[in-house]
């Protein structure tokens, strides 16, 4: 979100920033003219080395366009058109789409111009159609496509003298590392290097430049990144007061297994991405007095100052240090649409949550939204699931809100031996795991989500677990299992005795406490237990108790302890491989949903001041699981979130107030009703 004014404000300072370059492009021209003498030696320079090293393709492909006067007339629109479209639209793609690799995209195409233009004043070139003497063919002359040498705009700004290096070649290049950077899948990048291709036979086929132009014009984006990271690490640094810097550069740390399991699951359409979003039950703080206090902070939690470095395809990735962390684009504000309110709030929060983090910087966002005359101010605190889970988001706000949390006690598992003794038959339980058939509620996802939210007195569930002999995740497990088989139902669907599979976190391990050096990291500390929901039609007591055996029999068979064993084996493999297991874990036949139940702070908490109201999970979905149900326990109140794919599970909008309603049966089923109705609210039922 642009923090200074909304979608038109950011778009006019695109456009004047293209207009200043232009600008400057044209004042490099005028101001410098070129000696025509001058050009014409370099140029016929050139023609001699590549004549000497038998690079001078530049004449049979001109033939080649003389007698084919079609060939001709597609390769001068090419040349004319291609290049200037691809390159701004592709811009203009990710400005739209808020990609997080736009800033660095349009300030290297601004640096590859740049210096383009200095080259240009520096060492001017005239192109082989303008070389006298040497019988070169001007087929763009010849056919005259609009934007090209001849026509009255175009020749009195532009510069005939700009052949060495290749402008055409650096934009078409600068496409295909941007769209490398943006994520845009394998076919978008195959046609990148297709256009460079065709690019590099037309302006050479075309005469309008040399063979070793196209180098040339190559070397342009190296430069033009390399001068990028150098303005960025630090002239930016030295002028902002929002610039924090970052540990000093040491030894890189290698992605735990647990961590770089979502790296491969990550997509563009699905981005990992966990955290919460908290309303504030007053004014929220500024943003500047929340980059205040992150700068004090961020020394104490190495995770936020330290980015992702891609180890390709022999190396597993890295965290390294990022050096200087510009808060500005980590501590945002963002004005809630009209008409404002909590459906509001979970809206732009789907929204959000659609936005992948960008790697090359520390991977974590604060969104700070002005609720307005309709609903109170909230933050939105966004991180890498490579960074930490539920259990981890938790551990890493210990050091961010206010009072301090406590360190987290000490937790007891199986011992050594005992877990080693489990791994195996786990191992073989994981399998037949597979192997069972189950409701199926999956599907590709697109880029859209539905968020939804709802919230309960924490006490009023755990009387109706007692009042069951169950256990809070057990209540949400099954209340999650009327919502999906009321869904069935509707549908006009039966699941003929298959159970939902849901995957439920098991926290394995206690947060680290804050505070202790670079190994006080979070990192994942939950392992995924599968356990079978039923979905078909029965009682709502009924389902809680198949609901509670089915989880104690699993949660003692050493299948947690078998799937933390399965991660660390994946992570063992080479990284493609690697990538290839964490994907193929979320196929059709393991999961339907997401269920997490995590316990939060039972005291009030503020953020730099501000006291804080309710507060409920994000959680991310995957390739093939549409949906997530997180509970979060937090001053007394049990706050649930669903995070859904709306193509998929087109009922979404719907999930929260169905949880409410299963609920309420629930309770009264379960002799736990006195308090029935009171309390419970839903943010988009």
């Amino acid at each position: 979100e642009d923090e200074d004014g909304g979608r038109a404000g950011s778009a006019a300072r695109e456009i004047a920033t293209a207009l200043g370059v232009l600008v400057v492009y044209l004042v490099f021209t005028h101001a410098l003219k070129c000696e025509r003498g001058a050009g014409d030696a370099h140029g016929r320079a050139l023609l001699d080395f590549e004549r000497w090293a038998r690079l001078d393709t530049e004449r049979p492909l001109n033939d080649l366009l003389v007698r084919h006067g079609w060939l001709g007339a597609v390769a001068a629109w090419e040349y004319a058109t291609t290049y200037v479209i691809g390159t701004f639209g592709f811009l203009a793609y990710l400005w739209w789409k808020r990609n997080p690799a736009y800033a660095w995209a349009r300030n290297t195409l601004i640096l590859v111009t740049l210096i383009a233009i200095c080259c240009f004043a520096a060492w001017p070139t005239t192109p082989p159609r303008l070389l006298p003497g040497e019988g070169y063919t001007d087929i763009i002359a010849m056919h005259h496509p609009p934007a090209t040498w001849g026509t009255t705009l175009v020749s009195a700004g532009a510069n005939p003298y700009a052949a060495m290096p290749s402008l055409h070649i650096g934009w078409v290049a600068w496409i295909g590392i941007a769209a490398l950077r943006a994520r845009c899948g394998a076919f978008f990048t195959w046609l990148c290097a297709l256009h460079l291709v065709v690019t590099a036979l037309v302006i050479v086929s075309t005469a309008a430049h040399y063979v070793v132009d196209i180098p040339g014009g190559l070397l342009l984006v190296p430069a033009a990144a390399g001068a990028e990271r150098l303005r960025g690490g630090l002239i930016r640094g030295l002028r902002s007061p929002d610039i924090v810097p970052g540990r000093a550069p040491g030894r890189e740390q290698r992605v735990a297994a647990a961590d770089a399991f979502f790296l491969h699951v990550e997509s563009r359409e699905v981005p990992q991405v966990v955290g919460g979003v908290a309303e504030f039950a007053g004014p929220g703080p500024p943003a500047e007095q929340v980059r205040a206090m992150l700068g004090e902070r961020l020394p104490h939690l190495p995770r936020l100052t330290q980015r992702i470095r891609d180890g390709g395809v022999l190396r597993r990735p890295r965290w390294v240090e990022a050096g200087l962390v510009d808060l500005r684009r980590h501590v945002v504000e963002v004005d809630l649409p009209s008409p404002g309110g909590r459906p509001a709030l979970d809206d732009l929060v789907a929204r959000l949550i659609t936005e992948p983090l960008d790697h090359d910087r520390p991977l974590w966002r604060f969104c700070l939204v002005r609720g307005g005359p309709h609903g109170p101010d909230a933050v939105v605190i966004l991180l890498h699931h490579a960074i930490a889970d539920g259990i981890g988001v938790v551990d890493i706000l210990r050091g961010i809100l206010e009072p301090r949390l406590p360190e987290a006690e000490p937790m007891r598992g199986p011992g050594g031996l005992a877990r080693a003794a489990a791994v195996l038959p786990g191992l073989v339980q994981l399998g037949l795991d597979g192997a069972a058939p189950t409701v199926s509620v999956t599907g590709t996802l697109g880029p859209d989500r539905a968020f939804g939210t709802a919230t309960l007195p924490l006490d009023r569930v755990q009387d109706v677990a007692r009042a069951a002999g169950a256990r809070v995740t057990d209540v949400l497990l099954a209340l999650t299992g009327e919502v999906v088989a009321e869904t069935l139902d509707g549908r006009g669907e039966r699941a003929g005795g298959r159970p939902l599979r849901a995957a439920v976190p098991m926290t394995l391990r206690a947060p680290a406490p804050p505070g202790r050096g670079r190994t006080a990291v979070p990192g994942n500390l939950t392992a995924a237990l599968r356990l079978d929901v039923p979905v078909g039609p029965m009682p709502v007591r009924d389902r809680l108790a198949a609901v509670h055996d089915a989880a104690e029999r699993r949660r003692g068979s050493g299948r947690a302890v078998a799937s933390t064993a399965a991660m660390r084996l994946m992570g063992l493999l080479p990284p493609p491989l690697h990538a290839r297991a964490a994907r193929g874990t979320y196929r059709a036949r393991f999961f339907g949903g997401i269920v997490s139940n995590m316990p939060g702070p039972p005291l009030p908490m503020s953020l730099a001041g501000a006291p804080l109201g309710d507060v409920h999970p994000i959680l991310p979905l995957a390739d093939g699981v549409p949906f997530a149900v997180g509970a979060l326990s937090w001053n007394g109140s049990l706050h649930i979130s669903v995070t859904a794919e709306p193509r998929v599970l087109p009922e979404s909008a719907r999930f929260t107030g169905g949880l409410l309603r299963a609920f309420e049966r629930l309770a009264a089923a379960a002799g736990a009703d006195s308090g029935a109705g009171s309390g419970a609210q839903s943010g988009t039922a």
